[in-house]
């Protein structure tokens, strides 16, 4: 597998980011606080685009996509140590690379914290103390759950969150004025 398209694409997102103001950590906080809602309107927009690109190479037969069994319990113990990790440094894995990149010494830490949480959780799971084989339900993904194919369902989901990123967009325009006016 040849690297080099993941690094170019990689950070051309990463500047994006910085484009956007998705490094720093007040906008980060102020989305998650729901008073700026520039990120998530960002990040619901990247979502929708990647899948379609992705699901159209893949209907081509460009690429393939290996998919993980699906597992309740490990998603859960996943989402907690992504949350804590979030919720503790304000960052989200893309973003503390992309502001220590920009010179950011806190999002180095948050790096170092999920290097460490990596490594703790692959020693518990390899000493056995972490075991999720009886919830396994195998390999499945919403496209298995509708009755459309890959690409027409990520044309739909992407439809969706542009309907949301739209909405999202006049919720924060009028909450905007409303502040202007010297409301809420």
């Amino acid at each position: 597998m040849n690297p080099v398209p993941a690094i170019v694409f990689g950070i051309g997102f990463g500047y994006i980011l910085y484009r956007v103001g998705a490094l720093d950590y007040h906008n980060i906080i102020n989305t998650l606080r729901l008073k700026d809602l520039t990120i998530a309107k960002f990040m619901l927009f990247s979502v929708a685009i990647s899948a379609v690109g992705i699901f159209g190479l893949r209907t081509l037969g460009l690429v393939s996509l290996d998919l993980i069994p699906t597992n309740p319990w490990a998603n859960l113990a996943g989402g907690l140590i992504f949350g804590v990790g979030f919720a503790l440094s304000g960052y989200c894995p893309g973003t503390s690379i992309g502001a220590w990149a920009e010179g950011k010494k806190d999002a180095g830490y948050t790096i170092l914290g999920g290097l460490l949480g990596v490594l703790v959780y692959t020693l518990l799971q390899q000493a056995g103390l972490l075991q999720f084989s009886g919830t396994n339900f195998g390999e499945i993904s919403l496209i298995d759950l509708l009755p459309f194919n890959a690409f027409t369902t990520a044309v739909l989901f992407s439809v969706m969150l542009g309907g949301l990123v739209y909405a999202m967009d006049y919720w924060d325009e009028k909450r905007r004025a409303q502040r202007n006016e010297g409301g809420v």
